[in-house]
């Protein structure tokens, strides 16, 4: 089974999750620095070929690209992996106009997506840290509440995630494998 994975905006194909992940599932990384969310929409699906089904997973802003994703190409997902997705992103009106300047059109269309929930046919695990400096938790739960098909853990954690590292190869893991994955807090 392909993974996919879209890094966060501060990130990059050679972050720590993006290394991992390829570590071990041979995750193809497409670079989404600078594009607008649509462009990077674009660019996680080309990433899947025509007649297949991927395991996106998405940290941050990479996450709601991949939701995006869903919602425009739902039978291309196997399954989704959204790790601290950038939901609420209304709540980040003070940083419009840095993120407009690196990013045109991105802030309006992030507080778009972000208040839709997954399509219910795309089965989907959520991956949240109860210490997440960035993402609101409400918002999380909210997007969890959302979107029927979805699963959310939540861990001891930062926005980071770097301490649920295995936690988020598991889960991977069982995704391929088509083992059932557990919500809850970790």
């Amino acid at each position: 089974m392909k993974v996919i994975f879209a890094h966060g905006m501060e990130s990059s194909p050679e972050g720590t999750k993006a290394t991992y992940l390829k570590e071990k599932f041979n995750a193809i990384v497409p670079w989404l620095g600078e594009l607008n969310m649509m462009q990077q929409i674009d660019s996680l699906r080309r990433a899947i070929l025509p007649d297949d089904t991927a395991v996106v997973v998405g940290s941050s802003l990479g996450a709601l690209a991949a939701m995006g994703l869903a919602l425009e190409s739902p039978g291309r997902i196997h399954h989704l992996v959204l790790l601290a997705p950038a939901v609420g992103f209304e709540r980040h009106e003070k940083d419009r106009e840095e993120i407009e300047a690196r990013r045109p059109g991105l802030f309006e269309q992030c507080v778009s997506l972000s208040a839709r929930p997954v399509p219910r046919k795309v089965i989907t695990t959520i991956i949240h840290g109860m210490e997440d400096e960035v993402i609101e938790l409400d918002d999380v739960i909210n997007l969890s509440r959302r979107s029927k098909s979805a699963r959310l853990i939540l861990v001891h954690d930062d926005h980071s995630l770097h301490k649920s590292r295995d936690l988020i190869l598991s889960v991977v893991e069982k995704v391929i494998k088509g083992s059932d994955i557990l919500a809850g807090v970790y």
